[in-house]
């Protein structure tokens, strides 16, 4: 039997701890014991690498400064005792990973800046194609239906685990059980994550005007026509905006710890436990956002009072019947949330969720509807100005980012097979070609990368840019004459020969083959979680007080990690963007689709001072001018090759 003491488990970012509630005679967890373990690279192929990816990011002279300080890592005592440290920190954790503990708390919750716009990502739902769902009430209330039946499966365990390519390998489970009921409670220097046993909570919490709905639902689940009545009920008793607690949880960390504990001196500790313990949490907005821009905005932040951003499911429905998901990323990515995602929108979509009884009637309906109960919060002066503070904070924080969506409509997907390229990797080309053109050098970029097919594995980088991608991104800037017939382009570091009577289009064309072949490469390594970030961060975190590499102390090294470019690529034919927040001041953060004639961008970053136009919006305007370039390379291509078999 699982046990939630006091009905909840408090998760501290070691999954080992929760391996309990994975039940290996269920459906979702059946695979869980079989999966192989995350690698631990070997330490020679990992600085061999990472050479290679330093290269496009570095001087001649401080590429020669680098190499010898891998190599002095590599072949001196030190490099080898941090490897024998973690591989036996690998051994010691047979049930889970050597990185997973690390990365939930370093990465996720030990980390002080607030999770909306450092954390959080959301998702832009297509708009629905039924008549009924397509209001505020009818969206939410098919949302609601649909993430119920969706939860019941992950809760059963009854829920087909994930499997890749056509099912023979199946991914880990471990992300679900922090997926529903679910919620990051705020602590001095270290947070938790708290679920909620899904056997005794049912209840969705609604919030609107800024304060807090609980519908009680028993294990059967509501009807479309019951959660419509039920939120309609909502919008008419929700009356006047209040002052809102929803945004004590956008602040730092630290700061939102300490006015929880306020809330929880004032009265408030069965309310917040409501809110924790939800299945999920509805924001119904007032807002009606038209543009893809204004709604990922509005996903992305809102005005940060209708929110509660520590849960881990937010869905949130707009005043014209716009929708989408806001999520809590600390114990979970974003795949395994697109899975729940694409459940409810294709089965709305297809209609083949239960919708549930459509005949009652009104007095029939009425007689079965569960109770709706305000959840009273009580304020006393600390946190009213608490309340305040968080505000002018979260107002100045919105005041300091830009978002933009680029929707590119020239081609697509189909277009780029035929270049015999990559889609993802083309696109992380004019990506790179964007960078080049934005900073007038090659950054570095960060692809993520999911390893779900290890225990309890998440992410693992792919670094986009590369020598190759360096290559093809200089030449096309480069203002060389276009009607030569044979060319030999050296770029500094890559000797590209031509021989053939093709123009300087053909020399472009390959570059931009080559590049693609290259991304997909590291992706595949990457896809083996033989990347080079996880691994050199768990060397970094062995070291001992008193000891220090060259490697990590080198310029070059923190330069490689700094991500100006921050990319994730997810395409669903129902949704119409995604996104989260920048990673480097300085940056961008990138979401992209790929559909089959459109590509489409969500560009986050920090706003532009001093006047400048926005970031966003000119990187946007680059992308579009790059993706244009490069078909006009690539078909210019195949033309030049179909003339010369003439």
């Amino acid at each position: 039997m699982t046990s939630y003491p006091n009905g909840f488990r408090e998760c501290w970012g070691d999954y080992r701890e929760e391996e309990d509630l994975e039940v290996a005679s269920q459906q979702l967890y059946k695979h869980q014991k079989s999966l192989p373990k995350l690698p631990v690279p070997s330490l020679a192929d990992t600085c061999a690498l990472y050479l290679q990816t330093v290269r496009p990011l570095t001087t001649d002279a401080e590429f020669v400064a680098t190499k010898a300080a891998v190599h002095a890592f590599l072949k001196g005592p030190l490099g080898p005792v941090l490897q024998k440290r973690l591989e036996a920190r690998a051994a010691s954790r047979p049930n889970s990973s050597y990185l997973a503990e690390w990365w939930n708390t370093l990465g996720y919750l030990h980390v002080r800046d607030p999770v909306v716009f450092n954390v959080s990502y959301f998702f832009h739902f297509s708009d629905s194609v039924h008549l009924a769902q397509r209001s505020q009430v009818g969206r939410a209330a098919s949302l609601l239906v649909a993430s119920m039946a969706f939860r019941n499966q992950v809760a059963s365990g009854t829920r087909p685990p994930e499997t890749l390519g056509k099912g023979q390998t199946p991914l880990c489970s471990t992300a679900y059980k922090y997926m529903f009921n679910a919620c990051r409670i705020p602590r001095r220097d270290a947070d938790s994550y708290r679920i909620y046993d899904p056997s005794t909570h049912h209840h969705v919490v609604v919030m609107r005007h800024n304060k807090f709905f609980k519908v009680h639902q028993g294990p059967t689940p509501l009807s479309f026509l019951e959660w419509t009545s039920i939120l309609t009920h909502i919008l008419d008793v929700a009356g006047s905006i209040e002052s809102s607690v929803g945004v004590l949880s956008s602040e730092n960390r630290d700061v939102w710890a300490d006015a929880r504990t306020q809330l929880l001196a004032d009265g408030n500790a069965a309310t917040l436990r409501d809110i924790e313990s939800a299945v999920l949490l509805l924001c119904l907005d007032d807002d009606a956002p038209t543009s893809r821009t204004d709604v990922s905005r509005a996903l992305w932040h809102g005005n940060g009072r209708n929110r509660f951003y520590d849960k881990c499911i937010q869905l949130v429905v707009f005043g014209n019947g716009k929708a989408g998901l806001l999520a809590e990323h600390s114990m979970l990515d974003g795949m395994a949330m697109s899975v729940y995602a694409d459940f409810i929108l294709t089965g709305l979509h297809k209609q083949t969720i239960d919708l549930g009884d459509t005949t009652l009637t009104h007095a029939a309906l009425v007689a079965r509807l569960p109770a709706v109960t305000p959840l009273k919060v009580h304020m006393s002066a600390a946190t009213l100005q608490a309340i305040a503070s968080a505000e002018r904070t979260f107002d100045a924080t919105v005041a300091g980012h830009d978002v933009h969506v680029e929707s590119f409509f020239g081609y697509g997907n189909h277009a780029i097979k035929s270049f015999q390229c990559s889609p993802d990797a083309f696109v992380q080309m004019a990506i790179q070609l964007a960078g080049r053109k934005h900073w007038g050098k090659s950054v570095a970029t960060y692809e993520a990368s999911q390893v779900r097919v290890f225990l309890h594995g998440r992410t693992e980088t792919t670094r986009s840019c590369s020598s190759a991608s360096h290559a093809f991104a200089n030449m096309m800037v480069q203002t060389s004459p276009v009607d030569q017939l044979s060319v030999k382009v050296t770029l500094g570091l890559l000797l590209y020969p031509y021989d053939k009577p093709y123009c300087f289009f053909t020399a472009q064309a390959g570059l931009c083959r080559d590049a693609c072949n290259a991304h997909v490469k590291y992706m595949k390594i990457a896809a083996q979680s033989k990347g080079v970030d996880r691994h050199l961060l768990g060397l970094r975190l062995c070291l001992q007080p008193g000891e220090s590499a060259a490697l990590f102390d080198d310029p070059v090294f923190a330069r490689s990690k700094y991500w100006q470019i921050s990319t994730s690529h997810l395409t669903h034919d129902l949704f119409d963007g995604w996104g989260w927040g920048e990673v480097v001041p300085d940056g961008v953060g990138i979401a992209y689709s790929i559909k089959k004639n459109s590509v489409h961008f969500n560009i986050a970053c920090r706003k532009a001072i001093d006047g400048q136009p926005s970031v966003a919006r000119s990187f946007g305007h680059l992308l579009e001018e790059s993706l244009l370039e490069m078909r006009h390379v690539m078909e210019t291509d195949q033309a030049l090759k179909l003339t010369a078999k003439l």
